[in-house]
């Protein structure tokens, strides 16, 4: 299991449906409504993204934010990328 360590230093088993969800608040920010399979597989493209950046079972929250913001982007979500850089 990937270990997710914050910003404060707290550390956080990695859950896949919260990249999810925080993909459809960004596309809800930005009013692209009925994507939750787009959101999906968006995440599963953001644990391929950053998994060179996964070291000793564990990976930066900011590495993880920097990677949803990447593969929206190379989606075509440049939009949501955008909220979702801004912190939704």
């Amino acid at each position: 299991m990937i270990q997710v360590i914050k910003a404060d230093g707290a550390v956080s088993d990695f859950t896949l449906t919260k990249i999810s969800d925080a993909i459809m608040r960004a596309f809800m920010a930005v009013d692209i409504r009925d994507c939750d399979d787009t959101a999906d597989l968006l995440a599963l493209r953001v644990t391929a993204d950053f998994q060179e950046r996964v070291s000793d079972g564990g990976i930066l929250a900011e590495d993880i934010r920097y990677s949803v913001g990447r593969v929206l982007t190379q989606a075509g979500y440049a939009e949501a990328a955008r909220v979702y850089q801004e912190g939704i």
